[in-house]
């Protein structure tokens, strides 16, 4: 039994003059023909609402269709939120062509739960009643709605209404309850403005919660607005449920911003697509085969929208087949992986078949079969198997979450499994499947392999030069570098990255040029031979002076000056001892302490002021650390390089 609290919507659907509406209007008061053309034409052309009391005391949402086939855009809009059908078939005429239809679109929509409302028993005798039960029970084979309890019913005569409403009761006792992932969204049904209120829209919420008060966004676009107040079924509320049919007091926006079609939703959680991926199966009976970049309109939620559809397998798509194929849309749609869809030829007038979206993150595929075997992945049976296949680039875990269309719950415990089974990897903030981690670290022992042919005397590739070659950010880069790291599979040598069994090595050649260098550099050591000297008259090219700085064998200052390790501490001792006596130094005074020159004097001091040790106060040189400290770092950055500038 529907108990009160519970949030159910039921909808109509079948053949036009067959009585919907007036069966509405009997069951619950209210005549859901809201237009005065409807009822002047006395036949439903959009949609109409209303309420029906259950047993249990809960009001369950009524939303009416058009049964015309002028009118199916409308019926589409109407059913795509529903918990069950209350398809309406007339006694006096049986199964007609919007009844064949409207099934068809029921179960391309996952409507799998149903009532049937046998209406007009007043007009026929017992033999014709029994011979159309007999005709609606064999058009429901086949369908989600086979078995379907069926109930005979007279609206002008109140016959069998109470019996009616049980039987929904109990249809909707056994449905499951909405989904709630925090994340709400109200397709927008109707816009209106109401006096004394403003603006107002009406829909059926779905995936999550809305609360009086809240901020909101409407999608497509970035128009942003409030929630004055909520009303379901004239009662106001605090806050709505998923699965309630909803009317939103907006403030901040205005009702010609607003179309059926349109979403509300929270500020950031849903943007609209052009282009989705779905597998797109066609009813049996239709005309013919679909091609290629054949163009459709596709109706989602409350949204009609023309679109080409391109087949990733295949040049058509014959009646009762199915093929993965991405729907361009004509303009930007608000939708969610999951949501279900009609495709219909536009002329003349067909519904064609539909699917569930796959992917909504409009992500262009190539047609064939690394394609269809990508989004086979990303429609799993599992949510564990759907988020891994999300995780195919770096993902954070609600990024991929989204692409699943899975909800909090299923995202931790999905992202748990996955973890602790080996079959992702944390990188920072993001995921990432283990085949996509594998990858990665391919691309890094390779890039390494790379560097060390082309720099063989260089400790390692820069991380920095690495990482852009992986467009990873910061965060995600360095997580990846430290599994990688305890895998052993990189070592990490300084500033750089390097292979495990990687070892700068000179040649025969250059530990023989590099002994003469240094004994020249060795007779003056604080006049050393320039870098273009060593190059000339040595054969130290740019590449080995690099090398042996890195190595700690000499000690590079800018560009134009190479000094051995020794020389460079002597001459820091010095000038730290006046420095401990006089407290100031002049350039003048140091050439003349350390016997250099100018040329080469300059850069040393350089060197000093640069690594923190002095500090330059007008012409003179001041010591910034206490004479102690200032020669245990001299001493550090000699001998371990720390900090080097290349």
């Amino acid at each position: 039994m529907t108990a009160e609290g519970t949030v159910r919507v039921i909808g109509t659907a079948g053949h036009v003059d067959h009585g919907k509406s007036t069966l509405i209007t009997a069951l619950t008061g209210i005549d859901p023909d809201r237009l005065r053309e409807e009822r002047e034409r006395g036949m439903t052309i959009d949609l109409g609402f209303a309420w029906l009391r259950m047993p249990g005391g809960a009001d369950v949402g009524v939303v009416d269709v058009p049964g015309h086939q002028d009118f199916i855009r409308n019926m589409l809009a109407g059913v795509g939120a529903i918990d069950a059908v209350l398809l309406v078939v007339a006694l006096d005429e049986g199964v007609m062509p919007q009844t064949r239809e409207h099934l068809a679109i029921l179960g391309l929509l996952g409507v799998e739960r149903g009532v049937v409302a046998l209406t007009k028993r007043d007009l026929v005798d017992d033999e014709w009643a029994a011979l159309a039960k007999a005709d609606v029970a064999a058009a429901l084979a086949g369908t989600p709605l086979a078995g379907a309890p069926m109930v005979e019913v007279s609206a002008t005569e109140r016959r069998g209404l109470a019996e009616l409403v049980a039987t929904i009761d109990r249809t909707l006792d056994g449905a499951p309850p909405r989904r709630d992932l925090a994340r709400p969204r109200l397709p927008i049904d109707r816009a209106f403005t109401m006096s004394g209120f403003g603006t107002v829209v009406t829909g059926t919420l779905l995936d999550g919660s809305f609360s009086a008060g809240d901020e909101v966004q409407i999608v497509p676009g970035e128009r942003r607005a409030r929630i004055r107040g909520i009303q379901t079924h004239k009662r106001a509320l605090e806050a709505a449920r998923p699965g309630s049919r909803v009317a939103l007091n907006l403030s901040g926006v205005d009702k010609e911003d607003l179309a059926r079609g349109m979403v509300v939703v929270r500020p950031g959680t849903l943007a609209a697509a052009s282009l989705v991926s779905a597998r797109v199966t066609l009813l049996p009976g239709i005309s013919g085969d679909v091609a290629h970049d054949e163009p459709v309109k596709l109706h989602t939620g409350t949204t009609e929208v023309m679109a080409r559809l391109a087949l990733l397998e295949g040049a058509s798509l014959e009646p009762g087949t199915s093929a993965w194929a991405q729907l361009r849309l004509a303009e930007p749609v608000a939708l969610a992986v999951g949501d279900r869809f009609v495709i219909r030829r536009p002329s003349p007038p067909e519904t064609l078949g539909g699917g569930v979206i796959a992917d909504a993150s409009g992500e262009r595929l190539r047609r064939g079969a690394a394609s269809v075997a990508s989004l086979e992945r990303r429609t799993a049976p599992t949510p564990a198997s759907r988020l891994l296949a999300a995780l195919d680039a770096p993902r954070t875990a609600d990024e991929a979450a989204d692409r699943a269309g899975l909800g909090a719950e299923e995202r931790d415990a999905a992202v748990a499994a996955l973890v602790a089974g080996g079959r992702a990897v944390p990188l920072g903030d993001a995921l990432l499947a283990r085949e996509g981690y594998e990858a990665l670290a391919l691309r890094v022992e390779r890039g390494l392999a790379q560097a060390h042919r082309r720099s063989p005397l260089r400790p390692g590739a820069p991380r920095e030069e690495l990482r852009s070659t992986l467009g990873l950010t910061p965060k995600r880069f360095n997580a990846l570098v430290g599994a990688l790291v305890a895998e052993g599979r990189v070592a990490e040598r300084g500033s750089a990255l390097a292979l495990p069994a990687h070892r700068p090595e000179l040649t025969e050649a250059q530990r023989t040029a590099w002994q003469r260098a240094r004994d020249a550099i060795g007779r003056q050591p604080l006049q050393p031979p320039s870098p273009a000297s060593l190059e000339a008259d040595f054969g130290l090219d740019r590449e080995l002076v690099v090398a042996l700085a890195e190595r700690g064998e000499l000690v590079r200052i800018g560009t134009e000056a190479v000094f051995l390790p020794d020389a460079v501490a002597r001459f820091g001792d010095a000038v730290i001892s006046e420095l401990a006596e006089h407290r100031t130094i002049t350039v003048s005074r140091a050439r003349d302490l350390t016997a250099s020159s100018r040329k080469h004097v300059l850069p040393l001091l350089q060197f000093l002021d640069d690594h923190g040790l002095t500090r330059r106060s007008g012409d003179d040189r001041i010591l910034v650390l206490d004479p102690d400290h200032a020669r245990e770092r001299l001493h550090t950055l000699v001998r371990g390089r720390e900090g080097q500038p290349t």
